[in-house]
């Protein structure tokens, strides 16, 4: 018996990446229209936008994404009342089913926001850092990424435009049918944590409280959560802990005892020391450049 090739047919085939930013945005921020010959994906990852594609605007709000068309005059402004954590990636693709995503807003589910993170993580290690600067127009450059990472950036980025994709055509498994799977069940219990995790930022959360929760010991509840999301539960829970900080740090009345206090942190020394840690400045540092 002869078993000849089937080739693939390829929905979604992402040509390239053009950019890929990670904007921390003050409640102010606006820039110029622009238009540009590609496709572009903005990801609320906390906040809330105004996106206005071709004169129509729209409010894309946290845990949404819309996307722009290519040589669609667009702008992507805060609202004068939020500062706001934006993921904007820019790629080139021609395949004709993009055309669903034509100015549309999605509100991702729990499989599209790990895909985000999966794609934030593949960005950051391909090019080293994320791009934070609207100015920085340097043409994404992955001539030292590590083996592979562009590619998982890529295949991340199609699985997610797929899955929404499917999701229109109404073709999404059934809950049942997905529960009989192992590792879904593993993976829905990560989401879990991570659930747990964000709605107690303002809290002190510790690996034992966890295990409890979840009735689990320690070793196995870091190693499915390290399996999933790339890091133990304790160092997302400060990555939580950070970014709800900077969130605050820009609002110009929120000292930084405050900001400390409010975060459940057992001294202003231990915030400043574990900000400093993760982002390079010192609170007051951060404070000043974000504001001024």
């Amino acid at each position: 018996m002869e078993f000849r090739t089937n080739p693939v047919k390829k929905e979604i085939e992402i040509v390239g990446f053009n950019s890929v930013y990670y904007f921390e945005l003050d409640k102010n921020f606006s820039h110029p229209f622009e238009r540009h010959d590609f496709w572009e994906m903005v990801y609320v990852d906390s906040g809330k936008i105004n996106s206005i594609v071709e004169g129509i605007g729209s409010t894309v709000n946290q845990g949404q994404l819309i996307f722009e068309r290519p040589m669609a005059l667009h702008a992507n402004v805060s609202n004068k009342i939020d500062p706001n954590n934006i993921l904007i990636i820019s790629f080139t693709c021609h395949s004709p089913a993009m055309e669903f995503f034509d100015k549309k807003i999605f509100t991702l589910g729990k499989s599209e926001k790990m895909l985000i993170s999966l794609i934030t993580k593949a960005a950051k290690e391909a090019l080293g850092r994320l791009p934070d600067d609207y100015n920085d127009r340097d043409p994404v450059d992955f001539s030292a990424a590590p083996m592979g990472s562009a590619q998982l950036l890529e295949c991340y980025l199609t699985e997610l435009l797929l899955l929404l994709l499917r999701s229109g055509d109404a073709a999404r498994m059934s809950e049942k049918q997905s529960d009989k799977s192992r590792e879904l069940v593993h993976s829905s219990v990560t989401q879990l944590i991570v659930d747990y995790l964000e709605s107690n930022v303002y809290s002190n959360v510790t690996l034992g409280e966890l295990c409890e929760k979840f009735y689990m010991g320690k070793s196995k509840l870091c190693k499915l959560f390290e399996e999933y999301i790339g890091e133990s539960p304790i160092e997302y829970f400060i990555r939580l802990k950070i970014a709800e900080a900077k969130k605050l740090l820009r609002q110009e009345e929120m000292s930084i005892g405050k900001v400390s206090d409010m975060l459940s942190y057992s001294s202003i020394h231990n915030f400043s020391r574990a900000f400093k840690n993760a982002t390079g400045f010192s609170p007051s540092e951060y404070k000043k450049k974000s504001i001024h």
